[in-house]
């Protein structure tokens, strides 16, 4: 179970997450400062809303518990109803349980409850009114604190030193109460998905409890992992209150049988039984998880949902298997949420044959997201998407532009739209496959063309990797292949040459030449940009020093762009290099030893 708290110094006062955690068996997690309201949660530009959003989007929780600032409820009613109302909806979305953390009024007789414009008795009851509200507006649940507070106050030690913050008892009572509403909810979601069964079992009833039996038979046995005659009764007995006969459940092993289900009996003194699930080996699933896990595309919270749905399609026992052997490299994932839903829509689009418009977005240097095509929506009409690189593309006819391009699915801002008007159909030599190969790693929309390579044999693994089986290499010398591949020479193509260090060369086309040479050109000068240098003379020899620096001066004035005295005998200058095409700070310095 996974818990986030929202709230301030009346939740994170004496670790009482950890308190809650530990009775609760469960992961808590909280996002608290000092004095903080809950608009605060909800404003994504605060450190803590920024938190927070990253946290209901990308992770999944079964409760997030609401706590307003310790007087706000009472003070600014309305706008705690509000912010409570978003944050409920938002995690309702978010597909966990929204629970409200009603808090307690200021210690009676205390400086800070006699600094209220109100009585002891009217925060208490303040407080009550407006989070009970809140939760029956929101159907949330609500952990009365508050009234444990107002009921106990007289008789246990609740508050610590400025009648505002919980003692450590105070807090372990809020620990507690809010406990005991999170279990009462999960005996309640237990008990609305529980069927009651007669005892009295009549022809009616075998039906369900041979249900039953592929239930505990999917969920409990493997191959590996068989349950004797006894076995299967006491779970019966245990999980659905069903007393069996030790001879009623071979029959109902064989009812499952003749229904065309894949149940193994092993005979011997303890006959067992196990249910063969067909549908996905092991290994298999492994596979499933693994690409689930390595996928960029998919965001962490919905990674972590989708893998569990994958454990439940075999038996506890080889779940268990699968999870020790799951492991995550911390790779970078998208942050669209909404991905899943822009590729239904998408696919959607695709089978209706109907045009999309969405809008598109990139990064700027400041890692501000930004919309493509000047904030316009593209008009698309969509062709297939394909997996490639860890990413989703779209391939599709761009209206405006009226030619095939590419999209990456999680740069698309929103769900796209699905038009009324028809998808231009796609025409008859459009080649999927061919069309990954040519347009080289998907995201370069340029036209492909043949470029020829010089490749030393010992890369021949990469160009395969890279290009697939079906080119055509020749033997170019004995340490040296040549061979022809139609790409995107874009930047991702150039810089796959580059990688191998001069061990693939580029033949033709000569603009493919130039241009790479030019990309080689550009990053070397890259190098230099920020390269500061110096030049320091010193005379030993010569007697007329005064000239020496006339004829520094004459150089400097000749061959630099500008330059700058900073003493007699100081020049910082700005050469620029023919060579790389780029500007270099020089200093100069003359010192006269002569003397």
């Amino acid at each position: 179970m996974r818990i986030l708290m929202l709230g301030n110094s009346f939740t994170f006062a004496n670790d009482m997450p950890a308190m809650l955690a530990e009775l609760l068996n469960a992961e808590v997690i909280h996002h608290t400062r000092g004095g903080a309201r809950l608009a605060e949660q909800l404003n994504p530009k605060t450190k803590t809303g920024a938190k927070t959003q990253a946290a209901l989007e990308n992770e999944f929780w079964d409760y997030v518990v609401l706590q307003e600032m310790s007087n706000g409820p009472v003070t600014s009613r309305n706008s705690f109803l509000k912010n409570a109302g978003r944050l409920c909806a938002w995690i309702r979305e978010e597909g966990a349980t929204p629970l409200l953390f009603a808090t307690w009024a200021y210690q009676k007789d205390s400086q800070a409850m006699a600094e209220m414009d109100i009585s002891y008795d009217e925060m208490v009851q303040g407080l009550h009114d407006a989070y009970r509200e809140a939760a029956d507006q929101n159907d949330a649940l609500i952990a009365e604190v508050g009234q444990k507070f107002y009921e106990l106050a007289d008789s246990q030690d609740l508050y610590a030193e400025d009648g505002q913050h919980p003692s450590e008892t105070g807090s372990c009572l809020a620990a507690e109460t809010i406990a005991a509403v999170i279990q009462a909810d999960q005996e309640a979601k237990k008990a609305a998905t529980t069927i009651e069964v007669d005892p009295n079992l009549n022809w009616n009833d075998i039906r369900l409890r041979v249900l039953y039996m592929y239930q505990l038979l999917l969920q409990h046995t493997d191959a590996e992992h068989q349950l004797t005659t006894n076995q299967i009764r006491n779970i019966m007995e245990k999980e659905h209150g069903i007393s069996m006969h030790r001879t009623t459940v071979p029959g109902d092993i064989e009812m499952l049988k003749a229904a065309g289900f894949d149940v193994h009996a092993r005979r011997s003194r303890q006959n067992k039984y196990y249910l063969e699930n067909s549908n996905f080996e092991l290994p298999e699933l492994k596979i499933l998880i693994d690409a689930v896990e390595s996928s960029k595309f998919i965001t962490e919270k919905k990674s972590r949902l989708l893998v569990e749905k994958l454990l439940k399609l075999t038996s506890e026992a080889s779940a268990a298997k699968l999870k020790r052997n799951l492991h995550t490299s911390g790779r970078v994932r998208s942050a669209n949420e909404k991905g899943y839903y822009i590729v239904d829509a998408i696919n959607e689009a695709i089978n209706a044959g109907k045009q999309i418009s969405f809008y598109y977005t990139d990064f700027d240097g400041r890692k501000k997201q930004f919309l493509r095509n000047e904030g316009k929506p593209y008009i698309v009409s969509p062709y297939t998407m394909i997996w490639n690189g860890d990413y989703y593309y779209l391939v599709g006819w761009n209206h405006e532009q009226e030619e095939t391009r590419t999209y990456r699915v999680d740069r698309i801002l929103k769900t796209p739209d699905i038009l009324n008007e028809n998808a231009q159909p796609v025409t008859e030599d459009f080649d999927v496959a061919r069309y990954t190969r040519e347009v080289f790693r998907m995201y370069d929309n340029e036209e492909p063309q043949e470029v020829t390579l010089l490749c030393a044999n010992e890369v021949m693994k990469g160009v395969l990797d890279k290009f697939g089986m079906d080119i055509t290499v020749k033997k170019a010398d004995p340490e040296h292949f040549r061979t022809k591949v139609k790409v995107c020479t874009s930047p991702t193509f150039y810089s796959w040459v580059f990688q191998w260090g001069g061990k693939v060369r580029i033949e033709g086309p000569e603009e493919a030449v130039t241009e790479y040479r030019e990309m080689a050109r550009k990053a070397l000068n890259s190098t230099w940009k920020d390269l500061k240098t110096a030049l320091i003379v010193f005379n030993k020899d010569n007697k007329d020093f005064s000239s020496i620096r006339r004829t520094i001066e004459c150089w400097i004035q000749e061959n630099t762009k500008q330059f700058k005295v900073r003493n007699g005998n100081m020049w910082e200058c700005i050469l620029h290099r023919e060579d790389t095409n780029t500007d270099v700070v020089l200093s100069i310095a003359v010192y006269d030893i002569s003397v």
